[in-house]
């Protein structure tokens, strides 16, 4: 039996990229899936093709009646939850700090960071209910190194790691463990955007040969190590920011 059998979970962001690859891969290993985010056609055309077990409800989660409706409807359906992986992020290039607007930077952050407030505010009196669980944040590389023109995008990321140690302080006590993610470049449709904004992978020392370090992942490589994460294999994993950046951070140039 796998190691994440009949484990309920919360997946936002789940219609596309590490979400979706996320929410596939725990559905394959015996998870109960209940997927959240935009992308709402997309999403639902996903996991109507997966048959009975995973759902997807298309959810604003800068909306904060929105995200608890989402989870009142996981509980009817659940009626416990086990996991929370927080996905759900978007990447603004191109601009220095003053030539943002504030729609442009509280969006990012919104998305970003806040969402994780929202979500994990429903979600960790569930965990606790349930005697414990794990929540996973999707950060970024940029949190701790990052490029020119990122500031929001690098500030988001940044505060879901100090935000993720910090859970992990204050709900050690009832069982929950809560880590990050320092995700690279990642094979996703907002990344690809990305990279073809900035000229191309090669542009910023990028590929997507699997020889090379420092390149390009498959999302499903990302999904995996969530899936360590959140299993009882990680059980005296908490607080941390684990790298899965294909040794991005190792290269000095």
């Amino acid at each position: 039996m796998s190691r994440l059998a009949g484990k309920a979970v919360l997946v936002t962001g789940a219609a596309t990229g590490i979400g979706r690859a996320t929410a596939e891969y725990l559905h394959a290993e015996g998870a109960r899936v209940f997927g959240i985010g935009l992308d709402g056609d997309e999403g639902r055309a996903v996991y109507a093709g997966k048959g009975p077990g995973p759902v997807f409800r298309e959810t604003d989660l800068t909306d904060s009646d929105a995200v608890k409706s989402a989870v009142t409807d996981l509980m009817e359906r659940f009626n416990r939850l086990d996991a929370v992986i927080n996905c759900a992020g978007i990447y603004a290039t191109g601009k220095r700090l003053e030539q943002l607007t504030d729609a442009e930077w509280e969006r990012t952050i919104a998305i970003n960071l806040t969402a994780i407030f929202k979500v994990c505010r429903e979600t960790l009196p569930l965990l606790r209910a349930a005697g414990g669980g794990s929540v996973v944040n999707i950060a970024s590389v940029h949190a701790d190194a990052t490029v020119p023109g990122v500031p929001a995008y690098a500030a988001s990321k940044a505060g879901v790691v100090g935000l993720s140690r910090q859970m992990a302080l204050d709900y050690a006590v009832d069982h929950i463990r809560v880590n990050a993610v320092l995700v690279g470049s990642v094979a996703t449709r907002m990344t690809l955007d990305g990279l073809e904004a900035a000229g191309g992978a090669e542009a910023l020392g990028l590929s997507f040969d699997s020889n090379r370090i420092a390149r390009i992942a498959d999302p499903r490589e990302i999904a995996t190590a969530i899936g360590f994460l959140m299993s009882d294999e990680a059980s005296f994993v908490t607080g941390s920011a684990m790298q899965v950046d294909g040794g991005m951070l190792a290269r000095l140039l």
